[in-house]
């Protein structure tokens, strides 16, 4: 009731008194379940949107230039059936009842905004299907079709995103556009949806005096911020404050429906920060039993050392070398892996226990020691953690164009390649997000398609990652005659891992790149310019601004920037303009690692 609003029903007389409130004002948000909103943070063109009532009302204002914009909201989605409300509140100042044509409203395929599409874009591209508020035409990869009518002012448009079956429906006030029908699957807008992860976007071209001023209802409010009569029509689950009742088994976009987490991140990866004592016998607490862990000095200028193991806790690596593999003693750096951690012992690369160093460990759990490994073409050793995509492998090469199985059960999207043998060998890298591209993780060259077929093909055509192997060529760096190889393997986990990319916008209102959670660890590049690679990380930023940086490329102490990233509670913001991090029209390649899923995460 409208007169409910401050009321206390436990009995304990603690009525609030409404001042400046109306009902309307009152969401149906809680400690357990959070409505979508639209993302002040992910959005083109700097400055150029106001939000109000709590994010869910937009006004890209027109006294900004003219130039594109895209505003998307803050939870995107890969799988299930959902519905949302919007209504245009305005239509700028040339347009009071009817929108101007550069208005369009839709979904977006995450991959294609961030990795592909420039700020000046407009949403019309592949992997984006939208349509026009003019008419009612649909647009999918610069493709115009009829299919709906014109939306007028306070006209609800109705959105039916289905991503089990790839479809979507668009509707108006109760009426799906050309009998479409979500509940049946009948008469889709569009029915060939790419895989990936979608965003809600609305797209304003020329934003010169026809901006349009949007309310969305994700489930929370069907006033419409007190702009429509509430209806009170909830999903099929029971969730939800809608003004048409969702098609059946269509949800509310809300947290308590998103699905639950396979991956518990804390149990296949952690960062710890401790300090060295240069003695042997010094336990170490991960959390869990690491089967890869990557030392680095904070305070001084030592290498970065990694152990796993396949090959066993005497053998180290250093990522900004090209060094072949170094054989410590027994009692030296790493000695044990323990099923809460590992236990180091006294210094032997000054990385993992030198006395009075303040040092970082990053630890992931594979499957310990390995098994063989025969769907190659080459048998493998390897060590895998199918649940959380990461996998360990090693095989002793043959010089031949070979494929390797890598044990995962999807196409490994990030690939790092090391020969252990050989002296002068780079730390090959293979990223299939975005255009498929080859570099040294050792080296600031930017990392391009030349090299793809020499490193992972036969010397003319280069062969992508399949659910069952990669494939390295005859050469030396990956896969030199008799040597030993190891490779560390990772693809996206929804919830605890994402490997992707992003377009830098070179502003300290930077680009934001949704991953799905809170990062709690976050190695990137730059790949079409020199630059060193970064790793960053919540154990030593607990808190934004992050800032103290790690190079793998070199062996300098922690460097501590300003306003380089937030991380926020699904994904990260660039706050700097360095073309190291968000230069513009730049691209960037990472790979993050959950603190907490967004199902579950706090906003900091």
């Amino acid at each position: 009731m409208s007169n409910d609003l401050g009321i206390d029903r436990s009995g304990n007389n603690n009525s609030w008194t409404v001042t400046n409130l109306a009902y309307s004002d009152q969401m149906l948000d809680s400690p357990t379940n959070n409505f979508c909103t639209m993302n002040p943070l992910d959005k083109t063109n700097i400055g150029a949107v106001v939000y109000t009532e709590g994010n869910l009302v937009v006004d890209p204002t027109p006294t900004e230039s003219g130039a594109p914009i895209k505003i998307f909201n803050n939870v995107y989605v890969s799988s299930g059936k959902w519905y949302w409300e919007v209504t245009a509140l305005n239509f700028g100042t040339s347009f009071t009842t009817s929108p101007h044509s550069a208005l369009r409203i839709g979904v977006t395929n995450a991959y294609n905004y961030h990795a592909t599409e420039t700020s000046n874009s407009i949403m019309s591209q592949s992997g984006d299907y939208v349509i026009y508020l003019t008419d009612g035409r649909k647009i999918n990869n610069g493709t115009y079709t009829s299919y709906g009518s014109e939306i007028q002012k306070l006209d609800i448009l109705q959105i039916a995103l289905d991503l089990d079956n790839n479809k979507i429906w668009f509707g108006n006030n109760g009426t799906w556009f050309a009998s479409g029908n979500p509940t049946t699957g009948a008469n889709p807008a569009f029915s060939n949806l790419e895989a990936g992860d979608y965003a809600f976007g609305i797209n304003d071209w020329n934003r010169t005096s026809h901006a349009g001023k949007f309310a969305v209802n994700f489930g929370q409010d069907s006033s419409f911020a007190g702009n429509k009569t509430s209806q009170g029509n909830q999903d099929s689950g029971g969730i939800g404050d809608f003004y048409y009742t969702p098609p059946s088994g269509f949800k509310a976009l809300c947290t308590k429906n998103l699905p639950a987490v396979a991956v518990t991140p804390s149990e296949h990866f952690n960062t710890i920060t401790y300090t060295g004592t240069g003695n042997t016998n010094n336990p170490q607490t991960v959390g869990f039993q690491p089967d890869l862990v990557w030392f680095k000095s904070r305070s001084a200028s030592r290498a970065h050392v990694l152990v796993d193991a396949v090959r066993g806790v005497t053998k180290e690596l250093v990522s900004n070398s090209t060094g072949a593999e170094q054989t410590s003693s027994a009692t030296q750096d790493l000695t044990a892996f323990t099923s809460t951690g590992f236990t180091l012992g006294t210094p032997y690369n000054n990385s993992a226990n030198e006395s009075g160093a303040s040092i970082v460990a990053w630890n992931w759990k594979a499957n310990g020691s390995g098994s063989s490994n025969t769907d190659g073409s080459v048998t493998s050793t390897v060590s895998a953690n199918v649940d959380a995509g990461f996998s360990i492998v090693g095989w002793n090469a043959n010089m031949g164009e070979d494929t390797i199985g890598h044990g995962l059960s999807k196409a490994p999207e990030l690939v790092i390649v090391k020969n252990r043998t050989d002296a002068d060998r780079n730390w090959v890298t293979l990223n299939t997000t975005g255009t498929d591209k080859s570099g040294y993780i050792n080296s600031t060259n930017a990392m391009d398609t030349g090299n793809l077929p020499y490193f992972f093909g036969d010397n003319s055509t280069y062969t992508a990652p399949t659910a069952t192997v990669f494939t390295v060529g005859n050469n030396e760096q990956v896969n030199g005659s008799s040597d030993n190889i190891i490779a560390y393997c990772f693809h996206s986990v929804d919830g605890y891992s994402k490997v992707g990319s992003y377009t830098g916008n070179g502003n300290a209102d930077g680009t934001f790149v949704y991953t799905g959670f809170r990062p709690a660890f976050l190695l990137m590049k730059v790949t079409n310019t020199a630059s060193d690679w970064h790793i960053v990380d919540s154990a030593r930023d607990v808190d934004n601004v992050i800032q103290k940086t790690l190079d793998p490329n070199t062996s300098s102490a922690e460097g501590s920037g300003s306003n380089r990233f937030d991380f926020t509670s699904n994904g990260f913001k660039l706050r700097q303009t360095s073309g190291s991090y968000n230069g513009n029209g730049s691209t960037y390649i990472y790979l993050a690692f959950a603190e907490t899923p967004f199902k579950y995460s706090n906003a900091r």
